[in-house]
């Protein structure tokens, strides 16, 4: 490889349910440092989820100290790319895995040795998980479509108007999950307050929802927040969280054609200020391999 190209290593890590950070912790100084991609692996992709903080490119690490939360609903895999600027660069880079909740000593994973290798270590999970549910919703040209906790419902793979919606399960304690529909009527109106396993919204009247407030109430709702993720026609994806939401497009009239909600520990919800602060723009090319290291933090025996 010639001076003054750009080389890249890729390798996969084992990622068990939780919620983790994984943070660059090492790295050769340099004026143009190692630049980092974290993503699922494809297979991975429907159930971890990768959060930088606002304003970064999801999963974008532009050098050390940086982070990037991982949040797992099952046990998958991630890939992590490192790209360097030219072959004169050093790419010498350590991570190192924690989960969110507790300490313990910091395990070293072995070097990659080689283009994709999945790296191995003990596990580490992250204490607590939150409750489950489903979700029923009434959607346009497809009828009643029910979906997990947090898989999306439409959104931004396949957009149609949601028409309504039930939220099905029980959680713990007697908490739950009510629910309240803006529909798009003449004039707009919001609809009564719907409680869990109670449908609100419309079927068959054309009456898409242009907004919905959702709330989480009941025994242990404080240890609980609510993540919800909304598309509307023609708009960005609209995220909040806590326990009292409400999701309108800006525009005001535009059917919500996406929806995707959860219920997360407490936890989840400021961990997104644990990333880094940096504003960087990168273009992703084709590169050579170089070394990787990864720590995993394991819990204490």
């Amino acid at each position: 490889m010639r001076n003054g190209e750009p080389s890249e290593r890729e390798a996969t890590v084992d990622i068990d349910r939780g919620l983790f950070i994984l943070r660059c912790v090492s790295g050769a100084a340099s004026d143009a440092p190692p630049l980092a991609m974290v993503r699922p692996t494809p297979s991975s992709e429907p159930y971890i989820e990768v959060i930088s903080a606002p304003g970064i490119i999801n999963g974008f690490l532009s050098g050390v100290g940086e982070c990037v939360v991982i949040r797992a609903e099952r046990a998958g895999q991630l890939s992590i790319k490192l790209k360097v600027a030219n072959s004169s660069a050093s790419a010498d880079v350590s991570f190192k895995i924690e989960p969110i909740s507790g300490t313990g000593r910091t395990t070293p994973i072995d070097s990659v040795s080689g283009p994709s290798e999945t790296l191995s270590a003990d596990r580490a999970i992250a204490g607590g998980s939150a409750p489950k549910f489903t979700i029923l919703a009434h959607v346009s040209r497809r009828g009643d479509v029910e979906v997990e906790a947090g898989a999306w419902i439409a959104g931004p793979e396949a957009p149609a108007a949601i028409e309504g919606l039930e939220i099905r399960g029980s959680l713990t304690s007697g908490m739950r999950i009510e629910v309240q529909p803006l529909v798009a009527t003449n004039p707009r109106r919001w609809m009564d307050w719907a409680p869990a396993g109670a449908f609100a919204g419309t079927r068959g009247r054309a009456l898409p929802l242009v907004g919905i407030r959702v709330r989480l109430v009941g025994g242990q709702a404080e240890r609980f927040v609510l993540a919800a993720d909304a598309l509307f026609l023609g708009s960005p994806i609209v995220s909040k969280r806590g326990r009292d939401l409400e999701l309108v497009n800006s525009a005001g009239g535009d059917p919500l054609v996406g929806l995707r909600l959860n219920i997360e520990s407490e936890t989840t919800a400021v961990v997104e200020n644990a990333a880094g602060a940096a504003n960087t723009t990168a273009v992703l090319q084709r590169l050579e391999p170089s070394r990787v290291r990864v720590f995993r933090a394991a819990g204490n025996k």
